[in-house]
């Protein structure tokens, strides 16, 4: 038992010297960046969220929407109480609980709840297009709450992404009717922007680490009233259902979170978020490999265009 404590201790010790955030002093030192640490984290993230809307998908079979969401951040919270014990076991200042309480809840619980009730309908692919407006909304709500200029390309880029992500949420028959669950995606994804603005006050205060730890708690306790049923559902799903629960909760849920915080204290934020944009071509070859489905053509074209209006609108922060 001491040698399995001492080997934990160890490993939470190891990667807490990978995730720790880089001081203004040691940013402004010019120290390079490991490169292929660096290269392996954002690789890491990128599958590891990629992955997820496979995950979820294929998940949904056996668990409802609130359950899978309560299961997977249970062990997502779990996965990081190490982290956070290690690093002081440090809470939020008193009046900044209620924005953590609502970053709590639209990050995650609402988040997770209505992307796991859209993917009943919507194949991982289509949602993982969908999810890739995120970046236009964010900076929608940048441009409205924190005063930032929008240049007339970004302005084009928005307009496309909207054109993309319409096209996007049809399903795929003559009728050219809205989807509901791609509807439920969209939902998710205005939740994860409120969540994305949120964070950005924030990192005033804290780090990207603790920021994580405690949004992801809150949601998780948020998560509780929509997940009854769960310990039952656990027990009659098969165990590779439950397998596939625990791996969302540790490695998208949790892990990459933490990849993602390393990256971003070691290069351009812009740069970084840039990846995001393998996150829709690495879930649809994921699960055309792993669950033999492929989005729709009218799916795919919209969420083409999406991306190229989400390209537009970070084309300028790139180039800076």
């Amino acid at each position: 038992m001491h040698k399995l404590l001492f080997r934990v201790s160890s490993t939470v010790s190891h990667f807490d010297h990978l995730f720790r955030i880089l001081s203004p002093k040691e940013r402004e030192s010019g120290r390079p960046p490991e490169r292929w640490l660096v290269f392996l984290s954002l690789f890491g993230s990128v599958l590891g969220w990629g992955w997820a809307w496979v995950g979820i998908r294929s998940a949904m079979y056996y668990y409802e929407s609130g359950q899978l969401a309560l299961g997977s951040y249970a062990i997502a919270t779990l996965t990081l109480l190490p982290f956070w014990i290690k690093r002081g076991a440090h809470l939020p200042k008193l009046h900044h609980w209620p924005i953590f309480i609502i970053m709590g809840l639209t990050g995650f619980t609402f988040y997770n709840f209505f992307v796991n009730l859209g993917e009943k309908t919507v194949t991982a692919g289509t949602a993982s297009l969908l999810g890739s407006s995120l970046p236009i909304l964010t900076t929608l709500g940048a441009w409205l709450f924190f005063k930032e200029k929008l240049t007339l390309l970004r302005w084009g880029g928005i307009m496309l992404a909207f054109w993309g992500t319409t096209m996007t949420t049809f399903k795929a028959d003559d009728s050219f009717q809205f989807s509901q669950g791609a509807l439920f995606i969209l939902l998710a994804t205005v939740f994860s922007t409120i969540y994305g603005l949120l964070v950005k006050r924030m990192l005033y205060y804290y780090s990207s680490v603790e920021i994580t730890i405690w949004s992801i708690s809150i949601g998780t306790l948020g998560m509780i009233p929509l997940g009854h049923g769960l310990l039952n559902a656990t027990f009659t799903a098969p165990w590779s259902a439950t397998i596939n629960l625990v791996l969302l909760g540790v490695f998208p849920g949790a892990l990459c979170y933490l990849l993602f915080s390393f990256v971003i204290t070691r290069v351009n934020m812009a740069s970084a978020f840039s990846s995001m944009f393998l996150l829709p071509i690495t879930s649809i070859i994921l699960s055309w490999f792993l669950l033999g489905e492929l989005p729709s053509w009218i799916a795919c074209i919209g969420g083409a265009i999406t991306l190229l209006g989400a390209y537009l609108v970070n084309t300028e922060k790139l180039l800076k």
